[in-house]
């Protein structure tokens, strides 16, 4: 066993522990660097919680590391070949595995640690990579069995078990993207659309360019940056563009995104767009684990980050750059603007509770076409204000920060759980929401009704009144007399100075996505005098698909085809689309492209049926 002429527990030795799999090599090393961080911070005396976290890094990175081997022995066929070696492998593996959690629990409950226990962890990762009936035993097979051309895609095996589940017909032909879909209903159509043949960068530079002086975004506190014009907006994202390639960076190389939504995140953004590089947005919520599997699934170069990045993330790629502290460069020739509308502009992963999610390829097509949708069903005029406080891994989020650009307006960088505080110092036009949005701000203005004394509290109740009305808007039904007259007087003395309140009395599009929202928080806010109209979409579809009218009220209708879409049913019910917003295809995975993707119609797997007016309505899953 090699240990460290330079003072480390276990010293890596390419002769002794090598593979000659690079990236099995990588994470061997990370965890004899764990282990030496480890075995300092205990001679060092560091507190319990340094302690911790190298154990609880360590635990994940071991979970993460030998689902990865075990997957790759399956893939490249070394479990078929031996299989009593590979289940032995796996029976190491979660021994293991389990002692290092034993180690962090323990620790949690405060017995020490002792050098013994440290020295069976280093032992056993010597003797198990070193080891010829273990690491270098699948090494040894991949080596002198595997094709040359063989590549190992992270995460394969598990997409292909989540289409079979969830298509098991598609199976029965390998070919199915060339069989015609037979449809069970008409075709509707959102009418025609309009889409520049061009990249987002040039779409943006035009845009930057007619706007100029004109407030392009306004920041989550306006002492600490001041609002910026599309010409700054500009200016900073092109010299951003250029540091980034001079980072050695090139035209289809990916760059994640790893921040809360603020300014910066989208200089980056479109610094990337500008530069030709693919964005991957790594958002903050994503656990640990999830976000290791975004950065491998995309194949992720280098990683701009907040000062939050975990430890983790920074070691799984090639290299970090601080968002605070952006590289930038004269620019000259950016390459973004020589892209064609049909390559991939930004590789997207749903926001979820799948660990291992599929990342949707979105081209510059796919964006621009989701601009001139929002364009074309929700005008909008220069100097509108729009929020921005979800993730910008959502992409409806994020092409709707498009959309306020393409009109002239401005984003709003916002908290999510400062909402009632700040829009009214934004008083938006548009709201970019979810449910949970929606939900949270509704109890805060019931709450702030509670607060309401005298006739004014008589007329409003806690919220009652506006959701008693809104429910029989939903329902179709006229309101009683009684209501009617106190819906009338709470909309003359109330309501509006309520909306003014909370910054919502601007409001020309109210708009929630991702979910089904709660129907007493629909009826609240309608009853309020906010329409909020609902957005039925998902990543593979760019963000949009169809969109309620502002006075459809029926229940379980999520509207009509947005413009430039065709919406119909397969035989089985499920809700098929076509259109522009149509991703090129599930990132690195041809198989699940093809099982979701059939002669043109994107497969939802969501039930539905049409309303006598064309209207769809979502009645399930399959």
């Amino acid at each position: 066993m090699a240990t460290g002429s330079e003072g480390n527990f276990i010293e890596w030795d390419d002769e002794r522990y090598s593979t000659d799999i690079e990236r099995f090599d990588k994470q061997h090393q990370q965890l004899f660097k764990l282990l030496n961080e480890l075995h300092v911070a205990m001679n060092k005396g560091e507190s319990d919680d340094e302690i911790r976290r190298i154990l609880v890094e360590l635990e994940r990175y071991t979970e993460y590391h030998f689902g990865d081997e075990e997957e790759f022995m399956q893939d490249c066929g070394f479990s078929m070949d031996c299989a009593d070696c590979f289940y032995n492998h796996k029976e190491k593996h979660a021994e293991f595995a389990e002692k290092v959690t034993d180690l962090r629990q323990k620790h949690e409950a405060g017995e020490y640690i002792t050098m013994e226990v440290l020295m069976f962890v280093r032992d056993w990762l010597d003797s198990h990579i070193a080891g010829m009936n273990q690491d270098q035993n699948y090494s040894e097979y991949y080596h002198d069995e595997i094709p040359d051309d063989y590549e190992y895609s992270p995460g394969k095996l598990k997409k292909d078990r989540d289409v079979e589940a969830a298509h098991p017909e598609a199976l029965q032909d390998a070919s199915m993207d060339d069989h015609e879909v037979s449809l069970a209903s008409d075709i509707h159509d959102g009418g025609s659309l309009s889409i520049p043949d061009e990249p987002v960068a040039a779409w943006f530079d035009r845009t930057a360019q007619t706007y100029d002086d004109e407030p392009a975004v306004r920041p989550r506190n306006p002492a600490d940056t001041e609002t910026q014009t599309f010409a700054q907006f500009r200016e900073r994202a092109r010299k951003v563009a250029a540091g980034l390639l001079e980072q050695g960076l090139g035209p289809g190389d990916r760059v994640g995104i790893y921040a809360e939504p603020c300014y910066k995140w989208s200089v980056v953004d479109m610094a990337c767009h500008l530069a030709g590089l693919v964005s991957v947005p790594v958002s903050t919520l994503y656990s640990e684990g999830r976000a290791l599997h975004v950065i491998d699934d995309a194949g992720v170069d280098v990683l701009v980050a907040e000062p939050t990045l975990p430890v983790v993330l920074e070691r799984q790629v090639d290299g970090v750059i601080p968002i605070e502290d952006l590289p930038a460069a004269e620019p000259d020739g950016l390459p973004g603007f020589d892209r064609k509308e049909s390559n991939v502009a930004t590789i997207v992963y749903k926001l979820g509770t799948d660990k291992h999610p599929r990342g949707c390829a979105l081209t510059n097509r796919n964006l621009l076409g989701a601009v001139q949708m929002f364009a074309e069903e929700l005008p909008l005029g220069a100097g509108s204000v729009g929020t921005c406080f979800l993730p910008m891994a959502h992409i409806y989020q994020r092409v709707a920060a498009y959309y306020l650009w393409h009109t002239g307006g401005s984003v709003a960088y916002m908290d999510a759980d400062a909402l009632d505080e700040q829009l009214p110092a934004a008083r938006p036009d548009v709201m970019v929401g979810v449910p949970q949005g929606y939900e949270r701000l509704c109890e805060t203005i019931q709450d702030r009704m509670t607060e309401l004394s005298g006739a004014r509290k008589l007329v409003a109740g806690d919220g009652d009144v506006a959701r008693a009305y809104g429910e029989r808007m939903r329902e179709g039904e006229s309101a009683s007399m009684g209501l009617s007259l106190k819906q009338r007087m709470a909309e003359r003395t109330v309501f509006p100075s309520l909306r003014e309140e909370f910054g919502l009395d601007d409001l020309e599009y109210a708009l929630t996505g991702t979910n089904s929202i709660d129907d007493d928080v629909l009826h609240f806010f309608w009853g309020l005098g906010v329409p909020v109209r609902e957005i039925y979409e998902s990543t593979e579809l760019t963000g949009l698909a169809t969109i309620t009218e502002p006075e459809d009220y029926r229940a379980d209708v999520v509207g009509s085809p947005f413009p430039g879409t065709e919406i119909a049913l397969a035989e089985d019910g499920e809700i098929l689309l076509r259109g522009q917003n149509v991703m090129d295809g599930y990132w690195d995975d041809e198989d699940a492209t093809a099982y979701a993707i059939r002669d043109g119609w994107y497969h939802t797997g969501d039930l539905g049926e049409f309303a006598d007016d064309g209207a769809l309505r979502v009645t399930g899953r399959k």
